[in-house]
């Protein structure tokens, strides 16, 4: 049987998908697996979709399009898991804009509810279901060799990262380097990466690229797949990597143990935590120093007035500064851990 597409999620951005595809209707649920869904109901908070070439569109009643399962534990959206049984009929929930379905766990009660969509089967290619594992890049054990990584971490969602790793890309770009960046963990969406390119970041790469729909399932298939993304960059020869940990630095997206694999560690020049308040930049310094790790400059909105800069300072011991300007402290630091890395 033949199934037509309305749109295309970003999430099937490494599969080489028609508008048409061939589906069968017996389905063994797995993470990664792409399946074909039918929206029900467009009245729900979350009916954006994203499509491959990043453009933010909407989910409506009736649309047909494939999807991917997989899990999600965002604090501030939702949280879903992959069904245990899944048949033809059985309604999921849309847990991301970029095309990741699932049961759903948890609700944000100021998000709102997300949209549902009705299963209508699993996508095939030669008799063999269809997962983007199997368009994924090679995941790895180890990082042998890499170019001076840093570590751009938070204590939350949506804290500023991305902000950071764009000001310091621009500049670098602008003074010489080849940028690279690495989005190792938290939910598809290509917003982020899309920024990055805007920053003058040539090659940036995801856990997407590694067949992962998101990172909140098995550590240890996060951590082949961060070392994967890091070993594929390095082939470029990039001077410095970027990376980007999405979500905090505690919770279940896997960042504390991608973030102290031995062969990743080791490459680490710099970690800058953006965090939301002094409270938890005071945990994210804690934490950090359990890891194994120090912060070397806070920012984010806990340092956007100079009340916190100085507290943090005065009280923490660690360099601080708003990313919503210039950022030459930040970049001074850089600098300086570049050079003792003999870049």
């Amino acid at each position: 049987m033949k199934i037509k597409f309305d749109k295309i999620p970003s999430l099937l951005k490494n599969v080489p998908l028609s508008s048409k595809s061939q589906f069968q209707e017996s389905i063994k649920p797995e993470e990664g697996l792409v399946i074909a869904v039918k929206a029900l109901d467009s009245e729900a908070k979350n009916n954006i979709l994203e499509t491959t070439d990043g453009r933010l569109g909407k989910l409506v009643t009736g649309d047909i399009v494939p999807a991917v399962l997989g899990k999600r534990r965002a604090l501030k959206e939702y949280a879903g898991d992959i069904p245990s049984t899944l048949t033809v009929g059985d309604e999921l929930y849309w847990l991301c804009e970029s095309g990741l379905v699932g049961e759903i766990k948890g609700v944000n009660e100021r998000w709102g509810v997300p949209i549902k969509v009705t299963v209508l089967g699993v996508l095939i290619k030669d008799g063999k279901t269809i997962n983007i594992k199997d368009f994924a890049i090679p995941w790895k054990k180890e990082v042998k060799k890499s170019a001076p990584i840093v570590a751009v971490l938070a204590t939350c969602m949506d804290s500023g990262k991305t902000t950071l790793v764009c000001k310091l890309a621009d500049h670098f770009h602008h003074n010489g380097l080849k940028v690279s960046g690495a989005k190792l963990t938290g939910v598809a969406f290509m917003q982020d990466p899309f920024k990055m390119k805007d920053a003058g970041i040539g090659t940036v790469m995801d856990f997407v690229d590694a067949g992962l729909p998101s990172t909140c399932g098995n550590p240890h298939d996060a951590i082949a797949a961060a070392c994967g993304v890091i070993t594929e960059i390095n082939k470029t020869h990039p001077d410095l990597i970027l990376a980007e940990f999405g979500d905090g630095i505690i919770g279940e997206y896997n960042v504390a143990s991608i973030l102290t694999h031995p062969s990743l560690k080791e490459h680490i020049i710099m970690t800058i935590v953006a965090a939301n308040d002094l409270v938890s930049a005071w945990g994210a310094k804690l934490k950090m120093e359990e890891l194994g790790l120090s912060v070397d400059v806070f920012t984010g909105p806990v340092v956007n007035s100079q009340t916190g800069v100085d507290f943090i300072e005065k009280n923490f011991g660690v360099p601080a500064e708003s990313n919503q300007h210039s950022i030459p402290k930040t970049i001074s630091i850089l600098k300086k851990k570049m050079k003792g890395a003999s870049v």
